[in-house]
């Protein structure tokens, strides 16, 4: 049995605090998406890390959207992305463990993370976050058997980020943020460019699927 150990770049708690922190943040790119709209994406780092931030504005239940968000074992039927593995690993309906792994087109490696998750209500917002957790300390059978069924993945260094669905007269504001980085044999300037590129689809995915869910 052999693990893969997740070193964290920063400390997560006072990465955490940056990505949550609204100063620093700079628009770098706009996206027009069928069927969304505009999609705004913006970008900071953090304690060395690169964080990006999507937001559009939806005319659907902020509620919905939640579960939506939240429903991460069904991603796979309504992502653009290909994610052939999905669990959670216990806990509640407001806060869980899962995984998750991406199968990337050759020759990128494929990708996974372990996560926690938590979902919340403060005032009229819906939120629903995730950070990393040390998958070898805390889920090694999981670890293994995801390691013997996919050996040349390799595991997201660094993976932490939320949903926001903050309703309005307009319609609900969609926030879409994260730190990342793929680890791995990709540097971390083409990392960032493909993960400007992708921010908007993930955006785009999730309204989508909250419209044919609710048959809009």
């Amino acid at each position: 049995m052999w693990f893969v150990a997740i070193a964290f770049a920063a400390d997560p708690a006072a990465l955490r605090a940056g990505l949550e922190d609204p100063s620093g943040w700079e628009t770098v790119d706009t996206k027009q998406i069928e069927g969304v709209g505009p999609v705004v994406v913006r970008h900071k780092v953090v304690l060395g890390e690169d964080c990006l931030e999507g937001s559009a504005t939806a005319a659907l239940d902020a509620d919905m959207l939640l579960v939506a968000a939240t429903d991460v074992e069904h991603q796979a039927r309504w992502s653009s992305w290909k994610v052939p593995v999905a669990k959670k690993l216990g806990g509640t309906a407001t806060s869980f463990d899962y995984y998750q792994l991406l199968d990337n087109p050759s020759p990128v490696a494929d990708r996974f993370w372990f996560v926690h998750a938590r979902t919340s209500t403060e005032g009229t917002e819906r939120y629903f976050r995730w950070d990393q957790v040390d998958a070898a300390a805390k889920y090694p059978t999981d670890l293994a058997a995801l390691q013997a069924a996919w050996p040349d993945a390799v595991a997201t260094r660094t993976n932490l980020g939320d949903w926001t669905f903050s309703p309005s007269a307009a319609g609900t504001r969609v926030r879409y943020r994260i730190c990342t980085d793929a680890g791995g044999n990709i540097p971390r300037w083409i990392g960032e460019i493909a993960a400007r590129s992708t921010l908007p689809t993930n955006i785009a995915d999730l309204v989508k699927e909250v419209k044919r869910r609710s048959g809009v």
